[in-house]
């Protein structure tokens, strides 16, 4: 039976997950790949993580481990896991025990939970499927570096419409595409925005030259020190006008300016081959593919 972290299993909860990740077909999405990265990631989480974490052992040993974070406001849940040791019917075991355990510490507010691993994570994909989560399409991890991204040929990229900060007045013209864009996401164009104006997120905006927006990009550095480009938005009547490339040269050297390993992520759909093109030809490099799982209430 799963039971709650004691105060001392916080390195060794660590070390257990960087071993995990250490393997693509067991690796969970969005906690980092090594120890730093890892302690970093679950350091963000909401309600702190060592207060949600449920562990299995055997005997003195961590042989299983699930966290749970949870937004009230947005009803959304993210199960961060589960690891487990073992293959076959004794990681199901394993797996499903934690998940409940995860489930059962979600208030009442929460109806929206979701899972994601990578694309070769095919245990997780069977656990989903048991419970008859639906799968999303694979989602494909980009990468860009300083070197990279010092061989754009300028600043932020060719002049299509003029960038600015985002004011609380823009959040009615925003939300509009990005609801259409990104619907049920995890941060709303409100959250997008304030978190521009409090310093934790970076947002900027493509003015149309009419008073309206013609795009938004938004993006943050997570607690691993890493860049990551959360939105990217194009209004329909503005594209192929360069108003994406714009947008996306200038939030990467944004956030790299602000990143501490000098390094700027993010995902894009498989099915949006114009973005894909987009941040080939920019040189992000692709580093891995995953899959969420959702069971929407």
């Amino acid at each position: 039976m799963p039971e709650p972290l004691a105060a001392d299993e916080l390195d060794g909860l660590v070390a257990f997950i960087a071993a995990q990740q250490a393997q693509p077909d067991r690796r969970i999405s969005y906690v980092g790949d090594d120890a730093p990265e890892i302690a970093a990631g679950l350091a963000g989480l909401e309600p702190p993580w060592a207060a949600t974490a449920r562990v299995l052992r055997d005997g003195a040993r961590l042989t299983g481990v699930v966290v749970a974070e949870w937004d009230t406001d947005l009803g959304r849940a993210w199960i961060v896991g589960p690891w487990s040791l073992g293959d076959g019917k004794a990681w199901t075991g394993a797996a499903v025990s934690l998940l409940d355990a995860a489930l059962a510490q979600l208030p009442p507010a929460v109806t929206r939970v979701e899972l994601c691993g990578e694309v070769a994570n095919r245990r997780l994909a069977g656990l989903a499927a048991a419970r008859r989560w639906t799968a999303s399409e694979p989602n494909h991890v980009l990468v860009a570096d300083a070197g990279v991204v010092a061989g754009w040929p300028d600043r932020d990229g060719p002049a299509a419409v003029p960038l600015r900060a985002p004011t609380l007045d823009d959040v009615g013209a925003v939300a509009p595409l990005h609801d259409a864009e990104f619907p049920g996401t995890y941060a709303s164009a409100q959250q997008l925005v304030e978190g521009h104006l409090d310093g934790s997120r970076v947002v900027l905006i493509a003015d149309d030259g009419r008073g309206g927006v013609a795009g938004y990009a938004a993006g943050q550095v997570n607690d691993g020190g890493e860049g990551f480009i959360d939105f990217v938005v194009v209004d329909p009547g503005a594209r192929r006008a360069g108003v994406g490339r714009h947008l996306v040269v200038a939030l990467t050297r944004r956030l790299l300016d602000r990143s501490p390993v000098g390094r700027v992520a993010l995902t894009v759909q498989d099915h949006r081959t114009p973005a894909r093109a987009l941040y080939d030809r920019l040189g992000f490099r692709p580093d891995g593919a995953m899959i969420a799982y959702r069971s929407w209430t």
